[in-house]
C-alpha cells in the first residue's frame, strides 16, 4: 500500500484541473484509472463492486482509493506515526558506569513521564561500539537517535554529529570533570616523599626515586595510544598548559621557551615511564596505577571512584606540576561528556527534546556522577564529605579552566602531528626545539577553525 504514492497522484490531478472546477470529477477518474492501472483491487472486490447496480467503473476507482487512502491513514494512526506516537529513541553512552546506580534509568522514566508518546531506550556503548553502528551500515540494528560523543576521536562522522552554530555550539556539553594528578601514597612513602611534587623539576626527580630498585614499579606513566583518543590533550597538552596557562591568547606559541622547557623535561622523563606511552592506552594506565606499578598519572576526577573501589583510599590528587617560574593560577583542562543528536535521525524533533532535557537535569548528572566542576553552576553533591572530591572541587575554585578544544578534523590531525613529532623526539630524532617548531606549524594552521568549549554552564 503506497498511500504517499496515491496522495501525491491526487494532488497533480487536482493542480491541474483546477483552472476548470468543473472538469476535476472527470479529470481525477482519468488519473486513477492511469494510477490504478498498476494499483489494482483485488478480483474479489472487483467483483463484488460489479454486481452493485448502478455503479460505474470510474465509481470503482474511487470507492477503491477511498479504501487505500483510509486504511493507509488508519494505519499510520494506529502505528503511531501519523501523530508522533510511540516514537521510540535510541540513546547510546558510555556514562552508566560513572553514575550512580539506576541514574539514567530514573531519568529515562521521568522523560518518558513528561512525553507519554515517547519511550527512551538505554544503550550502554563504548565510543568504538557507537562509532561501529553508524560505520557499519548495519540495517538490522537500529542507529541512536541520540548519543554521548568522544570529541577527539569523531573525524568520519560528521554526517551525524550536529553542526557548529552559533546557537547551539554542535555537540552539547553535558557535565565536566577537571583533570588532575594521581599520586599512589605507599609508593610516595616508602621512597620517602610526605607531599605530592609542585613543579616539574620535583615531578621528575619523584619519578626516578620512586623507581629505583623497585621491580615493575614505574615513577610515572602516559597513556598515548593511537586509540587514546583523549591522549595528547590529557598527557601531553596538560603540562604545556600548566606552564603557560590559558592558550587562548594572542601571545600563545608552542615556540616559547616555556613549551620548550616542558618537551625537554618530558624527554627526560622518558627513561622513567611505564611501558611504551605510545602502546599504552587510558584503562591500561588506569589499572596499572591501581595495581601499584605506576607512581603518578594524570586523570580525570572521573577516575576517583573506580581507584576508590580498587586502592581502598591508598591515594591522593593534586594539581598538574608546573615549570618552576610559573606564578598564576593552578590550570585544569577539562574532560567533557558531549551528547549530539544524529542528524540523520528519523525523529530529530524528539531527539532534541531529550538532549534539552539532559541539560536541564545536569545538576543531577553532575551530582551523580561526583563531577567537578559538573555543570559549572552549582557545587557537587558532596554530602558524603568525601575529601578526594572536596579537595578536587577547592582546587577546581582556586584555579583556572582551559576550555575543551573541539574541531572534528583539525583537532584530529593537530592531535596526530602532536604525538608523532613528541614519538620522534622520544626516539632522539628531533630535538624538543625542532618539535616544537613543527607542532606550532600545525597549530597556525589548525586555530582558527578550532572551536574552544567551556565548561557547561
Amino acid at each position: 500500500m503506497d498511500v504517499n504514492r496515491i496522495k501525491e497522484a491526487v494532488k497533480k490531478i487536482v493542480q491541474t484541473a483546477r483552472a476548470n472546477a468543473a472538469a476535476v470529477p472527470g479529470a481525477l477518474a482519468k488519473g486513477l484509472r492511469n494510477l490504478f492501472s498498476r494499483i489494482q483491487p483485488p478480483e474479489t472486490v472487483k467483483k463484488f463492486l460489479a454486481r452493485i447496480r448502478g455503479i460505474s467503473a470510474d465509481k470503482v476507482l474511487w470507492i477503491w482509493a477511498v479504501v487505500m487512502l483510509g486504511g493507509g491513514v488508519l494505519f499510520k494512526i494506529v502505528s503511531g506515526n501519523l501523530l508522533g506516537m510511540n516514537t521510540t529513541l535510541v540513546f547510546a553512552q558510555w556514562w552508566e558506569d560513572d553514575l550512580s546506580s539506576q541514574a539514567l534509568v530514573n531519568l529515562a522514566a521521568e522523560f518518558e513521564a513528561q512525553n507519554p508518546r515517547i519511550t527512551l531506550k538505554l544503550e550502554k556503548m563504548t565510543w568504538p561500539e557507537i562509532r561501529a553502528a553508524f560505520e557499519t551500515g548495519d540495517s538490522k540494528k537500529k542507529q541512536p537517535d541520540i548519543f554521548s560523543v568522544d570529541p577527539y576521536a569523531a573525524l568520519g562522522l560528521e554526517a551525524y554529529i550536529q553542526p557548529e552554530d552559533p546557537l547551539t555550539g554542535g555537540p552539547q556539553p553535558v557535565i565536566s570533570f577537571i583533570n588532575v594528578l594521581f599520586y599512589n601514597i605507599d609508593l610516595f612513602q616508602a621512597a620517602g616523599f610526605d607531599r605530592p611534587p609542585k613543579n616539574q623539576t620535583e615531578f621528575l626527580s619523584y619519578v626516578q626515586r620512586i623507581g629505583q630498585g623497585n621491580s615493575g614499579v614505574y615513577g610515572a606513566g602516559l597513556a598515548l595510544g593511537d586509540n587514546t583518543p583523549q591522549g595528547v590533550s590529557r598527557h601531553l597538552l596538560s603540562w604545556i598548559w600548566s606552564a603557560l596557562g590559558n592558550p587562548e591568547t594572542e601571545s600563545f606559541s608552542f615556540n616559547s621557551p616555556q613549551v620548550v622547557s616542558v618537551l625537554t623535561f618530558l624527554n627526560r622523563l622518558k627513561q622513567s615511564l611505564y611501558s611504551d606511552p605510545f602502546s599504552v592506552t587510558e584503562a591500561e594506565l588506569v589499572r596499572a596505577f591501581a595495581e601499584g606499578k605506576v607512581g603518578m598519572m594524570i586523570g580525570s576526577v572521573a577516575n576517583i571512584r573506580e581507584l576508590q573501589t580498587a586502592m581502598d583510599g591508598s591515594f591522593g590528587v593534586t594539581t598538574i606540576p608546573g615549570i618552576e617560574s610559573y606564578v598564576r593560577k593552578p590550570v585544569f583542562p577539562l574532560t567533557v561528556w558531549y551528547a549530539s543528536v544524529n542528524q540523520r535521525s528519523e525523529h530529530r524533533e524528539e531527539a532534541q527534546r531529550f538532549l534539552s532535557f539532559l541539560k536541564e537535569k545536569d545538576g543531577i548528572i553532575a551530582a551523580e556522577a561526583y563531577a567537578v566542576p559538573g555543570n559549572g553552576r552549582r557545587n557537587p553533591d558532596l554530602s558524603k564529605n568525601d575529601p578526594l572530591y572536596a579537595k578536587a572541587f577547592d582546587m577546581y575554585e582556586a584555579g583556572e579552566i582551559i576550555r575543551d578544544l573541539y574541531g572534528v578534523q583539525e583537532v584530529s590531525e593537530l592531535n596526530s602531528l602532536i604525538r608523532r613529532e613528541v614519538r620522534l623526539m622520544f626516539l632522539g630524532a628531533k630535538t624538543p626545539e625542532q618539535c616544537a617548531g613543527t607542532i606550532q606549524l600545525g597549530w597556525e594552521g589548525a586555530a582558527e577553525k578550532i572551536t574552544a568549549y567551556a565548561s557547561p554552564d
